[in-house]
């Protein structure tokens, strides 16, 4: 080989054509190649960092006096004014969170989650997907596929996989958006969870995620109608049940007499089950509340004994326990996030210090309802907890319509939901479903809001 041919390596060649690296010279890519640190090298630079932090620390509380250090004088205010403000919202989270604890936990949450335990481990969710496919009836597939997700406790991530089961069964473009859409906002628990908090907010955010999702659903459809090509298409079998269905209907309306019964809904009925005399040592007062709620625990325990006379006798021990470990299982998973959201959506409401932040969204114009609706576009915003910052929101100044435009597209889709969604549906329909969830979610605030404040 000459000396001319030694510099020069073997072409590289791709489909556009052929390149040729000559030794002693980078390409650009060459100066991203950096050798890996030793780890010498780390620990020198977290010293240096430390460092940084210790010497930044100090000019922030220390300064020289006569050549002695001495404390600042404005170092020691602001540190009282921090240890202060985390007192005051400490005492108001811990105050909100005692305040659930006492009145929502047992008397709407953890009904709630035997029920929807219970619904997606003994409902058909294969039903569903064929319900929804590709060439079921528009009129039947895109309602469905709204309000099926209240089989589920998912939120805008935990969607994905079934989304992406709904596209390989055969499942159209439009009915999986809908789902899609819908599941994280419109199940069984936060709808319960919404109606104890927010009310005046429950019919409203109901017909607004289902309206939306069904037109979000049916614009994607149009636009993109071919992605189910791109899919291998699993067709599901429907399993028989070993049950009739009147003895599942049985069992599910038992259920949602218990949930019905612990939120007081038959408070009518219940309180005057047990005489107030017989509790009369406690007070007037006090032998009436007591004579309440042992109404309403004496019929919830008939509920709850009902509901095992059913078990025994209409399904198998191992249905059973696996509906009790998804009942844990779901409990495990929601309950301290829902803990933590109570505790800190408090704790903010112990301090007025980003109040003034909320003036942007305290009308109902477009702009305060499109930035309500991009933020919750952005964020990680549950289904359950974004009712406790909604509310929050609102206590501060926050209007309606921006703070419904907050909680339909917080749940919906996410920041980390549509990284995972691009290479499922691309950027292009990616982009184009969160351009629609902002869009849609803005609209539906603006209605609600110019109808007057909850």
């Amino acid at each position: 080989m000459s000396e001319k041919n030694k510099n020069v390596d073997i072409p590289v060649c791709a489909d556009m054509g052929c390149e040729v690296n000559v030794k002693g010279k980078k390409s650009k890519d060459d100066f991203n190649l950096r050798p890996e640190k030793s780890d010498f090298e780390k620990f020198v630079i977290k010293v240096i960092w430390v460092a940084f932090f210790v010497c930044f620390a100090i000019f922030l509380i220390l300064t020289s006096e006569n050549g002695r250090p001495v404390l600042r004088k404005d170092s020691i205010e602001m540190a009282m004014n921090v240890a202060n403000w985390l007192v005051l919202s400490s005492h108001a989270g811990a105050t909100s969170l005692i305040e659930f604890l006492a009145t929502h936990l047992v008397s709407a949450m953890v009904p709630a989650f035997f029920l929807a335990s219970a619904i997606s481990t003994f409902f058909s969710k294969e039903t569903i997907i064929l319900t929804i496919g590709k060439k079921a009836n528009p009129l039947v597939s895109y309602p469905i596929a709204a309000f099926a997700g209240a089989i589920l406790t998912v939120c805008s991530c935990g969607v994905l996989p079934i989304f992406m089961s709904l596209l390989q069964s055969g499942a159209g473009i439009g009915p999986a958006i809908t789902f899609l859409y819908a599941s994280p906002a419109i199940n069984l628990i936060s709808i319960i969870y919404t109606w104890k908090i927010l009310p005046g907010m429950l019919w409203a955010r109901i017909f607004a995620v289902a309206f939306s999702a069904i037109f979000i659903g049916l614009i994607m459809q149009k636009l993109f109608a071919n992605i189910a090509d791109e899919f291998e298409h699993e067709e599901p079998e429907i399993k028989k049940s070993k049950r009739k269905p009147w003895q599942e209907g049985l069992f599910f309306l038992v259920l949602v007499l218990v949930m019905l019964t612990s939120t007081d809904l038959f408070q009518g009925l219940t309180s005057k089950v047990i005489p107030a005399e017989w509790f009369a040592a406690r007070g007037s007062e006090m032998s009436v509340k007591t004579a309440e709620f042992s109404g309403k625990m004496l019929f919830v325990a008939l509920e709850i004994l009902a509901v095992i006379i059913i078990l025994r006798s209409w399904f198998s021990w191992d249905e059973t326990r696996k509906w009790l470990k998804r009942t844990w299982r779901q409990g495990g998973e929601i309950l301290p996030m829902v803990i933590l959201g109570v505790f800190f959506s408090g704790f903010l409401g112990g301090t007025s210090s980003i109040v003034s932040r909320l003036d942007m969204v305290a009308d109902n114009s477009l702009t305060s309802n499109l930035i309500s609706s991009f933020i919750g576009a952005m964020l990680y915003f549950g289904s359950i907890v974004g009712v406790n910052v909604v509310d929050l929101f609102m206590r501060w100044g926050m209007h309606a319509g921006p703070a419904l435009a907050l909680l339909l597209a917080g749940p919906s889709i996410s920041l980390p939901s549509v990284m995972a969604l691009t290479p499922i549906m691309g950027k292009k329909r990616t982009f184009a479903f969160l351009f629609l969830v902002v869009i849609f979610s803005a609209a539906m605030g603006m209605l609600f809001g110019s109808m007057g404040k909850i």
